[in-house]
């Protein structure tokens, strides 16, 4: 099933347990199916992991043991992180420039292959972790109203995404982007959990938000690329034409991002929250 919230759920805790366990599972089966390449499984472990966490987040005002279960799946996903970063660099010097710039090719891979994860042993620990968080995810329990859980938890994650973007466009730092990014991530996730409220209305937010994401994305690849560069032995003429293509490249990116940044994060968070909870009382009025 798609990670959304049903009608036929009848309540939002009645939900969030479906969806927590088919996420679950759905991330589990990816490590455990044999003709699964690990570099798939790692990539739909952490888009499940991120998911899952983002809806703990817009669950968060009536989840009494949030922070358990949330520092489980943060562990799960860290398990399998190296994973992924070990090939940034190279795929964010691929982007910039297709074959070229050999010395700090080689540079990076070495530095790969010298840091270079134990992809059998990250995953068997990420299953670990999944299993132990399986049956919190599957019997989770909300105090309050539906109603005050969603405009709470829209409210608290909106704000901190405005918060984020501030800070993201004053420190222009790769730390400053990844947790902008975040932010965003959670925004997209919950527009997707609520896009059957009134789909033509959620749908082209969900996917603005997408876009956004995927563009703050690269700009933190790059920002994190440029930062890689510092401690490389390179010929100087490499190194000044790499960072020259990283910040074109970041500059480009950027005018995408902004204007879309402000769109999407305009007004009071109390606004939408109240539009969106007002729209899922509708939603659960027809069922």
């Amino acid at each position: 099933m798609a990670f959304t919230f049903a009608r036929s759920d009848r309540s939002l805790e009645r939900g969030a347990r479906r969806i927590g366990r088919e996420q679950v599972g759905r991330a589990l089966s990816q490590i455990d199916a044999p003709a699964v390449p690990p570099p798939v499984a790692v990539h739909e472990v952490r888009k499940a992991v991120k998911r899952l966490r983002a809806l703990l987040r817009l669950l968060r005002p009536g989840l009494s043991d949030h922070a358990t279960l949330d520092m489980l799946l943060r562990d799960a996903a860290r398990h399998v992180a190296a994973l992924r970063d070990a090939d940034v660099l190279l795929h964010t010097l691929e982007t910039l420039s297709p074959g070229g710039l050999p010395a700090l090719r080689a540079a990076l891979h070495a530095r790969r292959d010298a840091g270079g994860a134990d992809t059998e042993t990250a995953l068997a620990a990420c299953r670990a972790t999944l299993t132990e968080a399986a049956p919190m995810l599957r019997g989770l329990s909300l105090t309050g109203s539906s109603d005050d859980v969603l405009h709470a938890g829209l409210s608290v994650t909106l704000r901190r995404a405005q918060a984020a973007n501030r800070i993201a466009l004053r420190a222009e730092s790769a730390v400053a982007l990844h947790d902008f990014r975040k932010r965003v991530k959670d925004h997209l996730y919950h527009a997707r959990l609520l896009t059957p409220l009134w789909p033509e209305l959620m749908h082209p937010h969900a996917e603005a938000a997408e876009l956004l994401s995927e563009t703050l994305g690269q700009m933190n690849d790059i920002a994190v690329f440029v930062e890689a560069l510092a401690p490389l032995d390179l010929p100087e003429e490499e190194r000044t034409a790499a960072l020259a293509l990283a910040h074109l490249r970041h500059d480009r990116l950027a005018l995408t991002a902004l204007p879309l940044a402000a769109r999407l994060f305009a007004g009071r968070p109390e606004d939408l929250a109240d539009r969106w909870c007002a729209l899922w009382a509708i939603w659960m009025a027809e069922a």
